[in-house]
């Protein structure tokens, strides 16, 4: 089951790789002006450094057996949903000042992956979270 969390978790990483490359690609880093972008650059600098940091302790109570690696990657994975879902509200269309102006880089975010890295990182956090409680 461990096994199968660092999966769920590699293809939930494999899916915002091409979110965070779409971004990227589309302006996102120069996207720094209040108003211009939905999403500022320290929420999804967070939610990646700190998804990244959440599966190296995975990783590590994977190789290691070390049960407060997991209880952190717990406690990360829930930090990096809640960033998730805050990215995922405010990308949604609105009639604010955002859905006025210019196109910004995160309207080039395809529905279907929005949804798939929704959809597995949502896995991602249930497995951790039943792998580490069932552990106790």
């Amino acid at each position: 089951m461990r096994v199968f969390v660092l999966c769920a978790w590699l293809l939930t990483a494999g899916l915002g790789g091409y979110l965070a490359t779409v971004w990227i690609r589309h302006g996102g880093l120069r996207q720094r002006t209040p108003g211009v972008t939905r999403l500022p650059l320290w929420l999804v600098l967070g939610h990646v450094a700190l998804a990244v940091a959440g599966l190296a302790a995975w990783t590590a109570y994977l190789l290691g057996d070390v049960r407060s690696s997991a209880w952190a990657a717990c406690a990360v994975v829930l930090i990096v949903a809640a960033f998730g879902f805050m990215m995922l509200l405010r990308w949604m269309p609105s009639s604010g000042r955002h859905s006025q102006g210019a196109a910004t880089a995160e309207r080039h975010f395809p529905l279907t992956a929005v949804v798939a890295h929704g959809a597995s990182a949502g896995a991602t956090v249930l497995l951790v979270l039943l792998v580490v409680l069932r552990s106790m």
